[in-house]
């Protein structure tokens, strides 16, 4: 007959994989409109660590940058145009390059696929 700590333990050997499973992983992307450039982050623990990256990697590039998407175990996609951007997440890139394609349509012409990625991948 098992102790009450050895139950404990099976319990807590048992919900080891269900917490690497959970585990949560951020992707950002900042854009500068006044520059046409981007910076992107993948893979971090936290939001704020995220869209910190893509802020600093972006400003490197150009003036101006601000965050215009942030994931969480999803995929996002930036989508910009001669006269404006478009960015978008979804569990799939496809639909988030489609959303992003979308939006940016509706502020711009000659809209290109400029950057996607998936969380985990």
């Amino acid at each position: 007959m098992l102790r009450v700590s050895q139950l404990a333990a099976l319990a807590m050997v048992a919900a080891v994989p269900r917490l690497a499973a959970a585990q949560e992983l951020f992707g950002a992307i900042a854009y500068s409109d006044k520059a046409y450039k981007y910076g992107w982050a993948n893979n971090y623990a936290t939001r704020d660590g995220a869209t910190k990256a893509a802020l600093e990697f972006c400003a490197k590039n150009g003036p101006d940058c601000r965050v215009v998407l942030w994931f969480r175990n999803a995929c996002g996609a930036l989508v910009t145009g001669p006269d404006g951007h478009g960015a978008a997440w979804a569990e799939n890139r496809r639909v988030a390059i489609n959303r992003a394609t979308k939006l940016c349509a509706e502020r711009s012409e000659a809209c290109k696929l400029t950057r996607s990625f998936c969380t985990g991948k």
